[in-house]
């Protein structure tokens, strides 16, 4: 089936045109022209996976339209059964949102075996088997696969870093992969936050602390984790009650059920 569309005499606007449009136009925050972009591209070329993983990307991400999404993912692999980017997004959405551990891990799986050098594929069945599974081991063999293949790869070395912290007690090798994390990533917040933990509680650097939990905070306000465990040190190390009590209203204000992770 043809992907295109005469417009204007000769003029072709194809689906990959449409889907071109879709992402200038999502960069921009024109949602709205963003998605009627992605629907002409699928209208397009109604058997194109690209177009459906794209809608896809773009409903789950921007749109937070969960079961809009998993259909296109699902339409985009009916496509094209090979195409390894839609089952990884499909598996990322299951796990994420659906909760989904045995459907993810099979998508991401798949995705794999069809795309073996897919550095965030990796980095993805990583955390599932360190949070979901407790397999320590192989979630480690896969951040380790992640940054073999993208040594540039910020996240997953916040992954690794955080598992070689809190499970394998590397202290040394987790400050180094937050280190790294953050020089790759300067605006990635969550390495701000695992470092300032690993300061706070193996490291008794309070200061070095503080000045991680205000960066993580600088780029995500909304993170209640890292206003819990600031007030924690402002009380425990600081003597700063009064930002330690506005620290923690914050984060109930944020995550009224923070303490029950506690």
């Amino acid at each position: 089936m043809s992907d295109k569309l005469p417009k204007h005499g000769d003029l072709i606007i194809t689906a990959d045109n449409y889907i071109s449009i879709g992402n200038r136009q999502s960069q921009i925050g024109n949602d709205r022209g963003a998605l009627a972009a992605y629907d002409r591209a699928v209208r397009q070329a109604p058997g194109y996976a690209r177009a459906y993983n794209y809608r896809g990307s773009f409903r789950y991400a921007k749109l937070r339209d969960i079961q809009g999404a998993l259909v296109d993912f699902d339409s985009a692999v009916r496509c094209d059964p090979d195409y390894a980017i839609a089952y990884a997004n499909r598996g990322l959405l299951k796990y994420q949102q659906l909760g989904d551990i045995p459907g993810a891990l099979a998508d991401l799986n798949l995705s794999i075996v069809l795309n073996p050098r897919d550095a965030s594929v990796y980095n993805t069945r990583g955390l599932i088997k360190y949070a979901e599974l407790g397999d320590i081991e192989y979630a480690l063999t896969d951040f380790d696969l992640a940054i073999e293949i993208d040594p540039n790869f910020a996240a997953a070395y916040n992954c690794r870093g955080l598992l070689k912290n809190v499970k394998l007690m590397d202290i040394a090798g987790a400050l180094a992969d937050y280190d790294r994390a953050i020089s790759l990533d300067p605006n990635l917040s969550e390495a701000y936050y695992n470092r300032g933990t690993l300061k706070h509680r193996e490291l008794g650097d309070p200061v070095g602390a503080l000045a991680d939990y205000d960066r993580a905070i600088d780029l995500d306000p909304h993170l209640a984790s890292a206003y819990f465990v600031r007030s924690l040190l402002k009380r425990d190390f600081l003597n700063d009650l009064l930002g330690a009590a506005n620290d923690y209203e914050r984060a109930i204000v944020l995550d009224p059920k923070i303490m029950e992770d506690r």
